[in-house]
């Protein structure tokens, strides 16, 4: 009875040690299994992660390559367009050389001394002496400016300009001062004829007074 007792334990003990034995071997067999599927992901994220790196290289030294090109591109863009508005600055000869700045010169002059020569005219008024003061300054302004705006138009340096805007500049500037020249001859001619007009006038009257004794 003892030895049928005694056998059932050990039959027990051995199959709890057998299943022990199963549990075990079935867990180090997942717990290496689980291991070899995170090794094998993380060494997916390591492959994935330097083909990322490859790509973003790549790609940085291909951008580096167009924006060394662009760069270059742009500067020497930059160098053609600058020595092209450099040349535009610079008068060329043979516009400089089509300006009549002798004629420009002596209607000025013109100008200044037809003027001159109406002032203090007897016949006139104060107030007409006056107006003319005025329209002599006024137009003497308007010459001074059109003469420093052909300086700068035949200057190198001063103005950004193609050869044919210049002549332009040139032909509007110099019609501007003609225009001003005859308007200058056609007003001093028109105060001459009333100063005279004003003399004669009163000299017919001081005539005609003296005739009838009228003092």
């Amino acid at each position: 009875m003892e030895s049928i007792k005694l056998l059932k334990a050990l039959c027990c003990f051995l199959l709890c040690a057998f299943s022990f034995q199963l549990a075990r071997a079935q867990t180090f067999a997942e717990w290496f299994s689980q291991k070899k599927t995170q090794i094998k992901y993380l060494t997916e994220q390591i492959a994935a992660l330097n083909a990322c790196e490859t790509s973003l290289r790549q790609g940085y030294n291909m951008l580096h390559s167009e924006w060394s090109a662009i760069g270059n591109f742009k500067n020497g863009e930059f160098g053609l367009h600058q020595d092209y508005y450099n040349s535009l600055s610079q008068v060329n000869p043979s516009v400089k050389n089509g300006v009549d700045l002798s004629t420009i010169q002596a209607e000025q002059q013109s100008i200044i001394s037809q003027f001159n020569s109406i002032q203090h005219l007897s016949g006139l008024s104060a107030s007409e002496q006056s107006y003319i003061t005025v329209v002599q300054q006024n137009i003497i302004h308007q010459c001074a400016k059109d003469l420093n705006d052909l300086q700068a138009v035949l200057s190198s340096g001063e103005l950004v300009m193609t050869d044919d805007e210049r002549i332009k500049r040139i032909n509007q500037l110099t019609v501007a001062i003609k225009d001003k020249y005859l308007f200058t001859c056609s007003f001093c001619v028109q105060v001459r004829l009333l100063a005279i007009q004003r003399n004669q006038d009163n000299q017919s009257i001081q005539t005609l007074n003296q005739l009838y004794g009228i003092n």
